[in-house]
C-alpha cells in the first residue's frame, strides 16, 4: 500500500529567529502546530508570534487577518484528509478481511491520531471541516460494509459490523492519550469478533 503523509510535521529544528525571513509556509507549519497542541481556539497571531519568535507585522506579509490564515489551514487539513480517503480507497481491491485489516491498522495508527483529533474537534465549528471529515467516514462505513456483505452477513448485520468498526476508530482518536495504544492482540481480538459469523 502506498504511504501517504497522515500527519504534517515539522519542516524545521525550533522557532526560526528574528534575523530569518519567514515565508507563508512557515506561519502555517506554526499554524498546524498549534492546531495540533492548542485547537483551532488558540490559533490567534499573538500566539504564532510568539512561537516564532518575531513580531505580529511579520504575519501581515502574508496574511490579510487571521481569517485568510484559518482559510488556508482549512485547505491545508482538507487535503491530509483527502489522502486518507485516498489511502482508504485503495483498500476496496483486497480480499474483505484483508480490507477491514488494512481499515483497522488505518484508524489506529498513532501518527494520524493528532491531526484526526484535531480536525473532529474543529469540525464542530467549521461546516467545511465538519464535510471533510464526513466524507472520510462515509468512505470507511462503505468499504467495511461492502466487506461484511461479501463476508456473508445480512444487510442490518453488515450494517451494525460497518457502525461498530467507525465508531471504534473514532474512539481510538479520542481516547488514545488517556488510555494508550490499541496492542495487535486488541486489535486481532476486535476483528475477530466484528467479523466472526
Amino acid at each position: 500500500m502506498p504511504d501517504h503523509p497522515a500527519e504534517p510535521q515539522p519542516t524545521r529544528e525550533g522557532a526560526p529567529t528574528r534575523a530569518s525571513r519567514l515565508g507563508a509556509d512557515d506561519w502555517l507549519d506554526a499554524a498546524v502546530e498549534v492546531l495540533l497542541e492548542d485547537g483551532i481556539d488558540d490559533l490567534k497571531i499573538s500566539h504564532l508570534s510568539a512561537r516564532l519568535g518575531v513580531t505580529k507585522g511579520s504575519f501581515y506579509w502574508h496574511f490579510t487577518d487571521i481569517a485568510t490564515m484559518k482559510s488556508e489551514l482549512a485547505d491545508h487539513c482538507k487535503k491530509v484528509q483527502a489522502a486518507a480517503v485516498a489511502q482508504i480507497a485503495e483498500l476496496e481491491e483486497l480480499p474483505p478481511i484483508e480490507r477491514i485489516e488494512g481499515m483497522t491498522r488505518l484508524m489506529s495508527d498513532p501518527r494520524r491520531w493528532r491531526m484526526e483529533a484535531a480536525m473532529r474537534r474543529w469540525a464542530e465549528t467549521d461546516e467545511s471541516i465538519a464535510d471533510s471529515i464526513s466524507e472520510l467516514d462515509g468512505q470507511i462505513f462503505q468499504i467495511a460494509h461492502q466487506a461484511m456483505r461479501e463476508l456473508g452477513f445480512d444487510e442490518a448485520e453488515a450494517h451494525a459490523r460497518a457502525t461498530t468498526l467507525l465508531y471504534a476508530g473514532i474512539g481510538f482518536v479520542h481516547a488514545h492519550g488517556r488510555l494508550g495504544e490499541a496492542t495487535p492482540d486488541d486489535l486481532r481480538i476486535f476483528l475477530d469478533i466484528l467479523t466472526r459469523k
